[in-house]
């Protein structure tokens, strides 16, 4: 008999020391967010689970549990996202301050448990309008007093005939092939793409200033505006066809936006808190309004698949000179996002002079470079980089930089060129580009390699705006902009040798252009044409999908070109769809509304 019962004690402890390695491994290939034991979490978030290495058949095979610490229930609806990998939990209400949060996810089908997390819902959210004001302060600091205008300047605008930005071309040797873009912002804002003669290819004036116009890997031409507080994608004829913007209630960033192979977008934003930093630093501040940084993933339905908050991995004090005994502190401030040769995140943090590289699994830190935590050792360039922006991967596999140089003695800015060894924990600079007389830009700027291995480099605040240098260190083109006008980011882009997939359409299909105009106010047209006789449906539907105008109803119409008119005097600004359904299938496009 104790033999007998030294046997079922064997095998228990076996049983459940192979239980809790299988949950392990479960937990491990599962990414959420809020991560566990998150603080600070926004009452808006909604919780997130993906499971990296498989699909999921059926969000009904889960039961996704959200409940408070008093053993309530939180009321949501739980959706499987068109990746099927990501299982996305929307609360009925938004969270309570305060409130502490657990989460359990089980497979119905196995009666087990999957994953359990928990996290804590920000106790003291700042208000709306002192948000607004911190955010303000710190694109001031960067920008200018400029980077937003008035509704009066902007009514001024409108009023006054287009006037292009005054260039002023200072060397033009044989630069590589390509078009220039940029957004500058000043008392006359424009969206422009230049040839290296000076020739605009495309000028529009603009409402509000606007930042960071370039291409994008799919062709699309992408820009940060003011006025709509997101990111706007134009086709090739620079009509606006899409938007894009971060979720859970964040407002977008304007300092990158990058599109992604898979369709998903990548884009940042500030988030601001309230923190006792009397707790933190010696003589700080009891109520710290202090700025952290979220990175998000977006799926092209705008859902968050993927989620990172500053607050979970870095901490306040990682902030490089900055002042922490302030009532308004911003530790972090990210400029630039990159994706790395396997697919993670590259992220730039100015005010940390730290570059970081973040797994897009699961969000863990892979390494630091530069700034108090740094990891690798640096050869070739002992005063290293300080108040960087934008990192970029080139080709060849190394790494640019504009280095802002806010901490160099003497103070003067650059653009180098790191080969980062990750194995080895080394990093060697291998290039670098200092003008002559030497310029120190203390904000903005930018650096990325040509295809014909030539460096173009915006100078952010400077009188002269932008250069393009050979391997050699040789000026190849330079110009600069009057008028004490400045751009945020100017780049050099293959713009012909990108065509655009929205465009492209076969003969036999019924065809649904893009409205003209588009963004409009008041009205815009929208033309289909058919190949064929059909009954045919025009919707148009709001952000949230929900039906807002019904232009034709389940109507026959003869085959051929056909225009209608969409009146939108009793709507609101923002974003909207409208879908033709044919008997040969639906299409869908977008619009934007602007009063």
């Amino acid at each position: 008999m104790n033999i007998l019962r030294i046997h079922i004690f064997i095998v228990a402890v076996l049983f459940i020391k192979f239980a809790a390695v299988t949950f392990g491994n479960a937990q491990e290939n599962i990414y959420n967010s809020p991560i566990d034991n998150a603080t600070l979490v926004k009452s808006s978030e909604k919780v997130i689970v993906r499971f990296i290495s498989e699909k999921v058949s059926s969000a009904s095979n889960f039961e996704l549990s959200v409940t408070k610490s008093d053993g309530s229930i939180v009321e949501g609806v739980t959706n499987i996202l068109n990746d099927g990998m990501t299982l996305v939990f929307d609360p009925k209400n938004d969270f309570d301050a305060g409130d502490q949060i657990s989460v359990r996810l089980s497979n119905k089908n196995q009666n087990k448990l999957v994953k359990q997390f928990s996290f804590s819902v920000d106790p003291s959210p700042i208000n709306e309008s002192d948000r607004i004001r911190n955010i303000e302060r710190i694109r001031r600091e960067e920008f200018g007093f400029d980077y937003r205008l008035k509704q009066e300047s902007i009514k001024s605008i409108a009023a006054l005939p287009v006037i292009e930005p005054e260039i002023t071309i200072h060397v033009n040797n044989n630069p590589a092939p390509g078009t220039i873009f940029f957004g500058n912002f000043a008392a006359n804002p424009h969206l422009a793409a230049m040839k290296s003669t000076g020739e605009f290819m495309f000028i529009r004036q603009m409402p509000s200033p606007c930042y960071d116009f370039r291409v994008q890997e799919n062709g699309l031409l992408t820009y940060f505006q003011n006025f709509g507080q997101k990111y706007y994608g134009m086709d090739s004829n620079y009509n606006v066809v899409d938007s894009f913007f971060t979720g859970n209630g964040y407002e977008t960033d304007l300092h990158d936006l990058r599109l992604l192979s898979n369709g998903n977008a990548l884009l940042m934003s500030y988030d601001v808190k309230i923190i006792d930093m009397s707790q933190i630093v010696p003589g700080g501040q009891k109520a710290a309004e202090v700025t952290g940084l979220i990175i998000q993933e977006v799926d092209p339905q705008r859902n968050v698949v993927f989620q990172w908050r500053s607050w979970d991995h870095f901490q306040i004090t990682d902030a490089d000179s900055v002042n922490l005994s302030l009532g308004a502190i911003d530790y972090c401030h990210g400029n630039a996002l990159e994706i790395d040769y396997d697919g993670n995140i590259i992220l730039s943090s100015r005010n940390m002079s730290e570059i970081t590289k973040i797994s897009r699994s699961t969000g863990n830190i892979i390494w630091r470079l530069g700034g108090k935590n740094n990891q690798f050792t640096f050869i070739n360039d002992p005063i290293k980089f300080s108040y960087q922006h934008a990192i970029r991967r080139t080709a060849a596999g190394t790494y640019t930089l504009f280095d802002n140089g806010n901490f160099h003695v003497p103070k003067f800015s650059r653009a180098v060129e790191y080969v980062i060894n990750e194995n080895n924990m080394t990093c060697e600079l291998i290039w670098e580009f200092r003008r002559d007389p030497i310029i120190y830009s203390f904000a903005m700027g930018y650096a990325e390699r040509l295809p014909n291995g030539n460096t173009s480099i915006s100078w952010g605040f400077s009188n002269t705006t932008y250069t393009e240098v050979t391997p050699a260190g040789e000026t190849a083109y330079e110009f600069s902009l009057g008028n004490l006008s400045y751009s945020y980011r100017v780049v050099k882009e293959n713009w012909f040798m990108k065509p655009l997939s929205v465009n492209q359409q076969t003969a036999e299909e019924f065809d649904l252009t893009y409205n003209y105009p588009n963004p409009f106010n008041g009205s815009t047209v929208i033309n289909f044409t058919l190949p064929n006789s059909s009954n045919v449906s025009l919707t148009v539907y709001d952000a949230l999908g929900k039906e807002v105008s019904k232009l034709i109803s389940n109507q026959f119409t003869r085959a051929g070109k056909h225009e209608i008119r969409f009146v939108a005097d009793k709507f609101s600004s923002g974003l909207y769809y409208y879908s033709l359904r044919t008997e040969a299938g639906t299409k869908v496009h977008k619009m934007m509304l602007i009063r």
